[in-house]
């Protein structure tokens, strides 16, 4: 007897997955062809098609123009249970546009610190390391959030993590002990890494879209006691901003449902505190709101440090549950981070970084207003990244994947328009001039 087209999909996504996970398939390696797939297990191409393109969509395998598809990193996830499996949208969205150039883009330069100042400061950390047990925060922290961000906050609210993914997990584990929060509402694009995360922990995902105007808060389901993680100063990587009619939508929107907010504010550390318009941590005061940020732009890859701002109402309970999840000794990298923040250097050094991304966004303005001509571009000065349209054979080929990222990770026909991120703070002032000068050639 024939067995279903709906089951013998399932077949083959388990079979994959199962190989991924055993080690059969390491990361890297290329799937077999959708031909000689097709052939083996007796269906269509269509089928395998659909197939590679669920599990790219899922983030076990990428598809590559005219090479195939390739095996990513192990996720350690259990293959799918035998339940109905809906195709996946022609279109999907991908984690970070382009992971492999762009995460290499990202870790060119891992410190950003002035040497001389991680010399001495090395010297010193040798001699009183011994001294540090705690992962206190201090008020180095604290006055460069109120600094940046017109924060003005409390040590004890204040946790520090190394990293995003570590921040998420102790909200994570908080909401899966709460009755009845097992949902989280996530804007579309998501970062994958972020969405697995919740999926680990067993919550429902409902993806929200967001436009010229940030989160389409008139989309949000009216279930309660929802959790929504959300970028509404700057979303990455739309580069866009929600609008002060949608933020007054959203505190509603939580008040009716009882919801809570996770304001993953991250890139807009990148501006400092200029021409940004204020979290609405500072601003709704009335509603619990998990406040995240990371100094990545400021210290770079190698230091970079997570900060979490707790609501008043959870705080006790998480700090009890942070103390349990983190070891005595924090890394060096909390250390130095305080350290650097509280020095002298840090002013000069600050306005110096500053005054660099504002050349930065002026020459990038430039390449994609007057050079590229680009279609519905989203460009806010102090964001470090934009997006726009475009059509793939306007981006030259030495540029794609190099200074122009894809955000969709499925190309329709060639003469469809596509939007593309634009990361400019992640080059330097002569590379962009270079962009500059290729353009007009």
């Amino acid at each position: 007897m024939k067995k279903a087209k709906g089951i013998v999909k399932v077949e083959i996504i388990n079979d994959i997955i199962s190989m991924i996970i055993q080690g059969n398939l390491s990361e890297g390696d290329f799937l077999p062809s959708i031909r000689s797939m097709s052939m083996r297990y007796h269906v269509s191409r269509g089928t395998i098609l659909v197939v590679y393109k669920y599990l790219e969509s899922i983030g076990y395998i990428q598809g590559f123009e005219r090479s195939g598809y390739v095996v990513l990193k192990n996720t350690q996830s259990l293959p799918l249970s035998q339940q109905p499996l809906t195709d996946p949208p022609y279109i999907k969205f991908c984690s970070y546009p382009s992971h492999d150039p762009l995460t290499k883009l990202v870790e060119r330069k891992p410190c950003r610190l002035p040497m001389h100042f991680v010399r001495r400061w090395l010297v010193n950390y040798e001699k009183s390391h011994f001294q540090r047990a705690t992962l206190e925060p201090s008020s180095p922290i604290t006055r460069f959030l109120k600094l940046s961000r017109c924060l003005d906050i409390e040590d004890h609210s204040l946790l520090l993590f190394p990293g995003i993914q570590e921040a998420l997990s102790l909200i994570a584990l908080f909401l899966q002990r709460e009755p009845g929060r097992n949902v989280i509402i996530l804007e579309a694009p998501c970062s994958w890494e972020v969405r697995e995360l919740f999926v680990q922990y067993g919550f429902e995902t409902i993806d929200v879209p967001t436009d010229h105007h940030g989160l389409n808060v008139e989309a949000l389901p009216n279930i309660r006691y929802a959790t929504l993680l959300c970028m509404p100063t700057l979303h990455y990587p739309s580069a866009t901003r929600l609008s002060e009619s949608r933020r007054q939508q959203l505190h509603d929107w939580t008040v009716k449902n009882q919801a809570i907010l996770i304001e993953d504010d991250r890139y807009t550390m990148l501006s400092f505190g200029k021409n940004s318009s204020l979290p609405l941590f500072s601003t709704y005061t009335d509603i619990p709101i998990f406040y995240l940020t990371h100094l990545f732009e400021l210290v770079g890859t190698t230091y970079n440090l997570a900060i979490l701002i707790l609501p008043k109402s959870f705080s006790q309970t998480l700090q009890i549950t942070h103390r349990t999840m983190v070891s005595t000794y924090p890394p060096a990298s909390f250390d130095i981070v305080k350290t650097f923040l509280a020095s002298s250097y840090f002013m000069k050094y600050l306005t110096m970084l500053v005054d660099e991304r504002q050349q930065k966004a002026a020459l990038a303005h430039k390449i994609c207003v007057e050079h590229f001509r680009f279609r519905t571009l989203n460009f806010i000065d102090e964001a470090g990244f934009c997006s726009f349209s475009a059509g793939q054979e306007e981006i030259p080929q030495e540029l794609l994947n190099t200074v122009f990222f894809p955000i969709l990770s499925t190309s329709p026909s060639s003469n469809a328009t596509l939007p593309f991120l634009f990361p400019y703070a992640l080059l330097s002032l002569a590379e962009l001039e270079k962009v500059a000068e290729q353009s007009c050639s």
